[in-house]
């Protein structure tokens, strides 16, 4: 083994761009597996919702939560005459030119949200009954992103709204700006209009249930299953990195056999005063662990860069990459694969070279 590791070292200083080569090689699908990784489980954990109680009444075939419903707000009183003890008017929308500045908006009943909705403040305060419409709270994430706090003002379609909140709940709505009903009416234009009920899910309706208008009932926070429809996307991207590792694996094992080729001459004579195959196979698993842990350790700090500057926006909700253990066990588990493979077809071509036909064509 000491002889295989002086071969090695000999090898970095002689031939030290084409091992780098190999890093990199090695390195960037590593890179693409963490960040895929990483997206898949912030926008779990981003858009993940404890079970509510409630359910919703909105437009039927829309996301109320999101954008597309919008019902009379006079529908209120019709719902409490069906024996519901509350029906709670949201609006939820969006604002922006742009699915890259749109921002989720909220209106709220400032009289009873609090009531319906769990949140902790982060700076400043809540609204309250009484606020002008010109005021807003701001998720943490969306006042990260716009590096806006207590006392600044954000511009939401050409106005000018200060900020007196910033609130966190730890979903996907941390990316809304919440406004009273009056100002978000005011802000979109529409009137006397909602996109949606809060409604208590132990009273006469249950999810499912089709009312005139039409209007539907839904349980809510279910629209988060809407997340699913990125994991096909997510599975091709896989595909390719998968498709990146396996070249990865062949080039690496082409590079070390090289490598063994070159240093046929050294390897014969080793084997000729009595040395066994083993030294072939431990020169190349040197070589080959070498790179394939500088690749790894590559890979991790590539991907933890670009997933501190690389965010997936789309209409208001932004995601980010979260690394954690089992995402690095499973690159590492990767990473020995490509090894394996690699130093095994190496070593079966490289151990079939008789000493003699090594020395006599060196």
């Amino acid at each position: 083994m000491i002889t295989a590791l002086r071969l090695a070292a000999a090898d970095f200083r002689a031939r030290a761009s084409l091992l780098v080569a190999a890093i990199l090689l090695v390195a960037t699908p590593l890179a693409g597996y963490l960040l895929l990784d990483g997206f898949a489980r912030g926008i779990d954990r981003d858009f993940t919702v404890t079970a509510s109680v409630d359910l919703i009444v909105q437009e039927a075939n829309s996301v109320g939560e999101i954008t597309g419903s919008r019902i009379p707000a006079g529908l209120e009183a019709d719902l409490v005459s069906r024996g519901l003890a509350f029906a709670i008017p949201e609006i939820h929308s969006l604002a922006g030119s742009s699915a890259e500045n749109a921002v989720l908006v909220r209106g709220i009943d400032l009289d009873r949200y609090r009531s319906i909705t769990r949140f902790d403040i982060v700076s400043g305060r809540p609204l309250q009954p009484g606020d002008p419409p010109d005021h807003v709270m701001l998720g943490a994430d969306l006042a990260e992103r716009r590096t806006a706090g207590i006392g600044t003002t954000v511009t939401l379609r050409g106005r000018p709204f200060g900020v007196v909140g910033v609130y966190t709940v730890g979903t996907y709505a941390d990316n809304e700006v919440w406004l009273s009903l009056a100002g978000a009416r005011d802000l979109l234009g529409w009137g006397d209009e909602v996109s949606m009920f809060v409604v208590p899910g132990n009273g006469p309706l249950a999810e499912g249930d089709v009312l005139p208008g039409p209007l539907s009932v839904a349980r809510r926070g279910d629209f988060v299953a809407l997340v699913d429809e990125w994991d096909p996307i997510f599975a091709l991207a896989n595909v390719a990195n998968l498709a990146l590792a396996a070249a990865a694996a062949i080039v690496l094992a082409v590079i070390l056999w090289r490598l063994a080729w070159l240093r046929r001459r050294e390897l014969a004579i080793l084997r000729a005063i009595g040395m066994s195959r083993r030294v072939t196979v431990a020169y190349l698993l040197v070589e080959g662990t070498t790179v394939a842990v500088a690749g790894l350790v590559a890979g991790i700090a590539a991907a933890v860069a670009m997933g501190t500057v690389v965010e997936i926006r789309a209409f208001g909700l932004a995601a980010r990459a979260v690394f954690d253990g089992s995402g690095i066990v499973r690159a590492t588990a990767l990473t020995a694969v490509i090894l394996g493979c690699s130093v095994a077809a190496a070593a079966v071509r490289a151990v079939r070279t008789r000493p003699a036909e090594s020395l006599r064509g060196a």
